[in-house]
Parts: structure tokens; sequence; C-alpha cells
């Protein structure tokens, strides 16, 4: 009878042995499952990072169009484009003659919201740049843009109000 003791003792410290191995995680799958992880939240983080820069490309485009918008509007009202001196300021502050002073303030301005210069998402003021002088020529009197992600001029991230010739 003691020697069937034994055996059964002797058996059951083996199954404990196992099943306490068995309810424990080994270093190798823990560091699987790390990596794992890890992989995960690279691919999250690069997409995210994807539809964040399209976002704020995106989000610059209808900022660009929208001041379009504001200097088409400051137009009608004083029946010029501002400057290239001027620039956005113009419609934000009245000019210093006061026949014009006068429509401005009729026209509506100031014509940009806040009384500021719209920033794009990469801290930058919009630019404004007048193209034409004269009232018969082709093409636009002028062009809003961004230098984009970059802050570079004439790169190919730039946003503006006007393509380039050639694209």
């Amino acid at each position: 009878m003691k020697r069937i003791d034994e055996v059964h003792y002797i058996q059951e410290t083996t199954m404990m042995k196992r099943c306490r191995r068995r309810s424990a995680f080994t270093l190798i799958e823990v560091m699987l499952v790390i990596g794992i992880l890890l992989v995960l939240g690279t691919v999250g983080v690069v997409g995210y990072q994807r539809i964040k820069q399209g976002t704020d490309k995106n989000s610059t485009k209808i900022m660009v169009d929208n001041t379009v918008h504001a200097v088409e509007l400051y137009h009608l009202a004083v029946n010029a484009y501002p400057t290239s001196e001027e620039g956005l300021g113009a419609l934000i502050t009245a000019p210093d003659d006061e026949k014009l002073a006068e429509k401005w303030r009729d026209g509506g301005g100031p014509w940009l919201k806040d009384r500021a210069i719209p920033v794009d998402p990469w801290g930058s003021e919009l630019k404004y740049e007048r193209l034409t002088d004269s009232a018969d020529a082709t093409g636009p009197a002028f062009r809003i843009f961004s230098y984009g992600p970059d802050r570079q001029e004439g790169t190919d991230d730039d946003i503006s109000s006007v393509k380039e010739s050639g694209t």
C-alpha cells in the first residue's frame, strides 16, 4: 500500500508541476506579443500621419479658396485688387484714402475673419501676389498661396489658387 501511495504522490507532484508550467507565459511568448503590439502601433502611427497630411493639405486648399473669395469681394467694393505690397492686409485694414475707405466700409470690410490673415496648418500666413496690373490682361489678376509643409517657395507641395503652367 505504501508503494501505491508513493506512486500517486509522484504522479500528483508531476501533474502539479506541469500545470504550473502551463499556466505561466514564457519569455518568448511575452516578447512575441510585445513585438506584435509594436508593429501594430507603428502601422497605426504611420496611417494617422498620412491621413493628417492629407487633411492639412485639403484644409489649406479650402482656406486659399475662401481667401480668394474675400479678395473678390474686396475688388467688388473698392473696384481694384490689392497691390502685392498691400497684400492681404488690405482686406483687414481700411485704406488711408478717405474715398476708398468709405467704399471699403460700405462694401463690407474687413473681409477676413477675426481681422487676421489666415494661417495654414504649418504655422505660416497665406501669401498674396498681384499678377497683372492691367484690366485687359487675360488670366488671373492675383494668386493666394501657401508654401506647404516644407515652408519652401517653389516646391511641389506648394498650394496655390493658380495652377502653374505645365502642371
